[in-house]
């Protein structure tokens, strides 16, 4: 689904949907029931990326990139992309992928891995 395997693996589990896209409230009560956050940490976490990535206009946001799933998009400039959108909330640490700069992003890279 997405670049973070905390997440994922939170839709994996049913913490989330499996769709990879939820609410704020959903993403609140996840990290809180399956991370073991406190209420103020988790809030702080969720919205933080909500405002990042998420859709006000629909109080949706995925955990992967853009997807017609979040419906219609915000007014520029707000973007909507999810975390894996490049340049907006990302880190360069996946030890399988390279980053969007060098290429594809989704791709594993079996060099890089081993």
């Amino acid at each position: 689904r997405g670049p973070c395997s905390a997440l994922n693996t939170l839709a994996n589990l049913g913490y989330l949907p499996r769709s990879g896209v939820a609410r704020p409230d959903q993403l609140v009560t996840a990290v809180m029931e399956a991370l073991n956050l406190g209420n103020d940490f988790a809030k702080f976490l969720v919205y933080q990326a909500f405002l990042m990535n998420g859709n006000p206009l629909t109080n949706l946001m995925s955990i992967e990139m853009k997807t017609p799933l979040t419906v219609q998009d915000p007014p520029k400039p707000a973007l909507v992309g999810g975390p894996s959108q490049h340049g907006s909330f990302e880190a360069d640490t996946s030890m399988s992928c390279v980053d969007a700069f060098f290429g594809d992003p989704a791709a594993f890279n079996g060099i890089r891995f081993d």
